[in-house]
């Protein structure tokens, strides 16, 4: 009797122990079938730098185990011609966000953002940082000027504003490509990135003074909720001078209507008299004696 419920039991341990290993075999199969279905990816083959125009042999197609990333692409013919936006190493999977939009060129245009601008001015070893205002770099641009140049009666006192910041410069000199190593190099044009308005006021800001640009740290965006104006007395010890207000618009008085003169009013016309004629006859005289005022004295006889 024992031995027949240790051989029943025996059997019993058998079975699950099949029907576990089944359970597994079959988990690992689906596994390895899902890892065998992976999808296929655009990547690098070489190293590629901003702004470079993609051809077929800079790409490869390679298996990407499971799904491929948002933005990748399958196919190399997909995606030659367009230009790269960012630096791309051998090997990254190339996506949508890091290409030009087709038919946008190569280089420096295919590289501007939609909706902005890319403005030059000239520099020199201190206006660009001693060299290390490069491709990538992000900068504040500060004009110092005169505000009342030009304006009869305006003083002398010059100041120094800060009118844009947080810019990416895009190019310095011809290069659109950062130093790996972070190394200055000596240009004298820097091309910076900005909104239509903002490439108005560098523009202006370049005629009308100094332009002085000022490095700051890529992960610092913030802005200073203060606007920054210093001037000559600030340096000494006084608060920078006030910006005289506006003057305000005088409101004449409208021009009385010219009055004409009135006329006086027409004498009288004096009444008309009538004169009478009496005829006097005086035997076979006939006279005719004139009755009125200012009437002759004497007659007519006939």
């Amino acid at each position: 009797m024992n031995r027949s419920r240790l051989l029943a039991t025996f059997l019993v341990a058998l079975l699950v122990a099949g029907a576990a290993s089944l359970f597994v075999f079959q988990k690992l199969r689906q596994s390895t079938a899902r890892a065998s279905s992976g999808s296929r990816v655009v990547v690098a083959a070489r190293d590629l730098e901003i702004g470079q125009k993609l051809s077929e042999g800079d790409l490869k197609v390679v298996d990407w185990p499971g799904s491929s990333p948002t933005g990748a692409f399958s196919k190399a013919s997909d995606i030659v011609g367009r230009a790269v936006l960012y630096p791309v190493f051998d090997g990254e999977v190339l996506l949508q966000a890091k290409l030009a939009p087709e038919g946008s060129g190569a280089g420096l245009p295919a590289v501007i953002p939609a909706g902005m601008r890319a403005v030059s001015i000239r520099v020199d070893d201190v206006v660009a940082v001693a060299g290390f205002v490069g491709p990538g770099t992000r900068v504040d641009v500060l004009l110092t000027g005169n505000p009342a140049n030009g304006r009869a009666g305006g003083g002398d006192e010059s100041l120094t504003k800060t009118i844009l910041e947080n810019v990416q410069v895009l190019a310095a000199g011809q290069k659109i490509q950062p130093d790996d190593q972070g190394r200055p190099e000596k240009v004298n044009v820097v091309t910076l990135l900005c909104n239509p308005e903002d490439a108005a006021k560098v523009t202006l800001a370049a005629n009308e003074g100094h332009i002085q640009l000022v490095l700051r740290n890529p992960t610092d965006t913030g802005k200073v909720e203060k606007e920054a104006v210093v001037g000559r007395q600030a340096l000494y010890g006084g608060a920078p001078p006030k910006a005289a207000p506006a003057p305000k618009p005088v409101k004449r008085a409208p021009r009385p209507e010219p009055q004409v003169a009135a006329l006086p009013p027409a004498p009288p016309e004096p009444p008309v008299i009538m004169k009478a004629v009496i005829e006097v006859v005086r035997g076979e005289k006939v006279s005719q004696v004139e009755v009125g005022p200012a009437a002759s004295q004497g007659g007519t006889e006939r």
